[in-house]
C-alpha cells in the first residue's frame, strides 16, 4: 500500500486520535530507525499478509499493518503522528491533572463539609445538654418553692392554732373569773340558794325562771339545754377529722352564744332577787 504524502499525514493524525500504537503493532520503539522500521515490517508481514495468514487474514489489521510501515518510514508523516500523539498525551495529562485538583478539590470541601458538620452537632449536643440542666435547675428551683410554700403554710396553720388554743384558754379563764366574781356577788348580797332547776354556773336559777332577752324569751331550763345540745354538737364536730374548721368554728360559736345568754339570765335573775 503506498499512499500519498498528504494522507499518511492525515491517517498519522487520526491514528493519533484513535489511540492506535503504530510502535507497538510493528514491534519497535520511538527510536528506531527507517531500516528497523523495514525489517520489523517484514517479519511482521508472515502474520498479517493474506497470503500467510489465510482463513485468519484481517483487512483490517493489515491496513494497519502498512500505514504503519509507511508513516513511520515518511519523516513528515512519522512527525505529525509523533506530534499528535504527543498532544495527545499531553491532554489525557493535562485532564488526569486537572481530574486530581477537582478531585483534591472536592475531597478538601467534603472534608470542610464534615468538620462543619461535626462541629455543629457538637455544639448541638452542648446546647441540648446546656438546656438540660438549665430545666432541672428550674425544676429544682420550683421543688424548693413549693416546699418553702407549704412549710409557711404549715407555720402559719400552726400559729393559727396556737392563737386558738391561746384564745379558748383565755376564754376559760375569764368564764371562771366571772363564775368567782359572780359566787362572790351572791355571798355578799345573801342572795336566795337551794332554788329549784338545774345548776349551771355560779348561780343557781329556778328552772321556770322566765328569760327575756329581747329577741329570745325562754325558760332558764330551756337556756341549759340549748348550752348542753350546743357544747356537745362542739364535741361531735371535734371527733370527726374530716370536719371542716368553718363547720367547727359556726358551731363553737353557737356554744359561746348559748352560755352568753345564760350567762346573762343569771345576772337578770341576780338583779331581781336583790330588789325583791
Amino acid at each position: 500500500m503506498s499512499d500519498g504524502k498528504a494522507d499518511l499525514v492525515r491517517f498519522a493524525n487520526e491514528y493519533a486520535e484513535q489511540n492506535v500504537d503504530l510502535y507497538e503493532f510493528l514491534g519497535v520503539d520511538a527510536l528506531a530507525s527507517k531500516e528497523d522500521i523495514r525489517r520489523a515490517w517484514r517479519l511482521g508481514s508472515v502474520k498479517y499478509h493474506p497470503d500467510k495468514a489465510g482463513g485468519n487474514f484481517d483487512a483490517a489489521k493489515w491496513e494497519i499493518f502498512e500505514r504503519s510501515r509507511d508513516i513511520l518510514s515518511d519523516p513528515d508523516a512519522r512527525a505529525a503522528y509523533d506530534q499528535s500523539l504527543k498532544a495527545k498525551l499531553l491532554r489525557k495529562q493535562e485532564r488526569e491533572a486537572m481530574d486530581k485538583e477537582h478531585k483534591k478539590f472536592a475531597d478538601d470541601l467534603e472534608a470542610r463539609e464534615n468538620a462543619h458538620r461535626q462541629q455543629r452537632q457538637q455544639q448541638q449536643q452542648r446546647d441540648r445538654e446546656k438546656l438540660d440542666k438549665e430545666r432541672e435547675r428550674l425544676a429544682e428551683e420550683q421543688r424548693i418553692h413549693e416546699e418553702e410554700k407549704r412549710r409557711q403554710a404549715e407555720a402559719a396553720q400552726e400559729m393559727e392554732d396556737l392563737a386558738e388554743a391561746r384564745r379558748r384558754l383565755k376564754e376559760k379563764k375569764e368564764e371562771k373569773a366571772r363564775r368567782k366574781q359572780v359566787k362572790e356577788s351572791l355571798k355578799a348580797t345573801g342572795a336566795v340558794k337551794g332554788a329549784p332547776g338545774p345548776a349551771n354556773g355560779a348561780i343557781l336559777v329556778p328552772g321556770d325562771y322566765l328569760v327575756d332577752l329581747g329577741a329570745v324569751k325562754k325558760m332558764y331550763w330551756e337556756l341549759v339545754c340549748d348550752k348542753l345540745r350546743a357544747v356537745q354538737a362542739v364535741r361531735n364536730l371535734q371527733k370527726l377529722d374530716a370536719t371542716s374548721s368553718q363547720e367547727l368554728q359556726e358551731a363553737e360559736r353557737e356554744a359561746g352564744e348559748a352560755r352568753r345568754r345564760i350567762h346573762e339570765a343569771e345576772i337578770k335573775f341576780q338583779q331581781d332577787t336583790a330588789t325583791a
